[in-house]
């Protein structure tokens, strides 16, 4: 990280007047693309229909969108949204929480398993978190051009100055969170290679411990966001909770040698 770098905001794009189209948005489209090009290489590569992906992503991407709302929506800003229902379809004014956008992911990939039965759910989750590390570094970009989500004050000379926030240097969290989900990202590919489909649950694993394991660790970094709890653990942080727990004891069934990709 560079000394005091002074960091403003620019989220458009591109603006004709008439159209505006904002860096936060390519980087959903950039996302979307990967995980696309990334699923269609497993699925060849394992001699599956590779047409079956992009109804997968169409899933997955509308149900993680709805979760993502919602999840915004219950997690921190219940009250205001209850006084305001007309806001609640106002995506365009910002509030998505990734935490229910990967429930709202699962449940909508649950529903394309029952519809296409050839695919088990384990197997679709196993690929979901093969592709989605580099989708989930291009958003945090996103998130650092449009300067949310900010850090904590380093306390030093070091760090990125949001003037919108003060002249304090901050660590800049999202950068952080986006240079370790593309490590995760080659990580999965690495295991792929190595292992293929011979080892259900071990991508889901290493997704489910590994995102919302990082997660959890940088919120000390980042400002924190609704109520603390103990003093020192944000409500954000306990939401990554569930998901690493999940994680491991997908991790023990594995172990166990208790999953399969069986329909």
């Amino acid at each position: 990280m560079l000394a005091e770098i002074i960091w403003t905001p620019n989220p458009d794009a591109i603006d004709l007047g008439f159209l505006k189209i904002q860096w936060y948005g390519i980087t959903w489209g950039i996302g979307l693309l990967a995980v696309y090009f990334i699923g269609t290489w497993i699925f060849k590569q394992l001699g599956k229909d590779e047409e079956s992906i992009v109804m997968a992503i169409q899933y997955a991407f509308i149900g993680g969108l709805l979760g993502a709302r919602i999840g915004h929506i219950v997690f921190y800003q219940l009250d205001f949204y209850l006084a305001h229902p007309q806001k609640i379809l106002a995506v365009w004014e910002g509030g998505l929480a990734s935490h229910g956008g990967m429930i709202g992911a699962l449940v909508a990939l649950l529903l394309f398993c029952h519809r296409y039965r050839d695919l088990s759910y384990l197997f679709m989750m196993d690929v979901t978190a093969i592709c989605i590390p580099l989708f989930c570094s291009l958003i945090r970009i996103g998130n650092l051009i449009n300067s949310e989500l900010v850090g904590k004050v380093t306390g030093s000379h070091y760090g990125f100055v949001f003037p919108a926030y003060g002249l304090e240097p901050r660590h800049p969290v999202v950068l952080y969170e986006s240079i370790a989900y593309l490590i995760l990202q080659f990580v999965m590919l690495y295991l792929f290679r190595t292992y293929r489909d011979n080892k259900p649950a071990l991508y889901s694993v290493f997704m489910l411990v590994g995102i919302f394991g990082v997660r959890f660790l940088i919120e000390f970094f980042k400002e924190p966001e609704g109520m603390i709890f103990f003093g020192v653990v944000s409500k954000t942080q306990m939401l990554n909770v569930p998901f690493i727990l999940l994680g491991f004891v997908l991790f023990l069934f594995m172990r166990a040698g208790k999953l399969n990709y069986k329909t």
